[in-house]
């Protein structure tokens, strides 16, 4: 399975708390509140995603988010996190896989944000955690 889905309700407290986690100011557009633009990095959180229960420790590597909307307290997600592409690479350290995965958040069907996330990896893929 390479898509799951979840719906997120984004309240002006979630909001206030992730700001505060990262330092950012709270803004605020008609009087409602924005979320920081890195958010939906943390929507990962509410997701069961079976393709990494077995995978070992990863490293972030990079992120990139595109916005059509700002996200503010009060919308109701409908979000995908799909796995996109798998990629070896052999480096110094041995065995590399790159995995990147696309978040897709929408509200009412209109598209809010796009979210692409490469995580990699160090090692044999196939090797269980356990087994270290």
């Amino acid at each position: 399975m390479n898509k799951v889905q979840q719906q997120l309700y984004v309240t002006s407290e979630w909001i206030s708390q992730y700001a505060q986690s990262i330092e950012a100011p709270l803004q605020k557009m008609n009087g409602i509140l924005i979320a920081p633009s890195t958010m939906p990095i943390i929507f990962w959180q509410e997701f069961d995603i079976p393709w990494l229960k077995e995978v070992r420790a990863l490293i972030h590597g990079t992120q990139r988010f595109s916005y059509m909307a700002p996200i503010t307290a009060g919308m109701l997600l409908d979000c995908e996190l799909s796995l996109t592409n798998v990629e070896e690479k052999v480096g110094k350290q041995g065995m590399l896989t790159f995995l990147t995965h696309t978040l897709v958040c929408k509200c009412n069907g209109d598209l809010i944000v796009t979210a692409e996330t490469i995580l990699i990896q160090v090692g044999d893929p196939y090797e269980k955690a356990y087994n270290s």
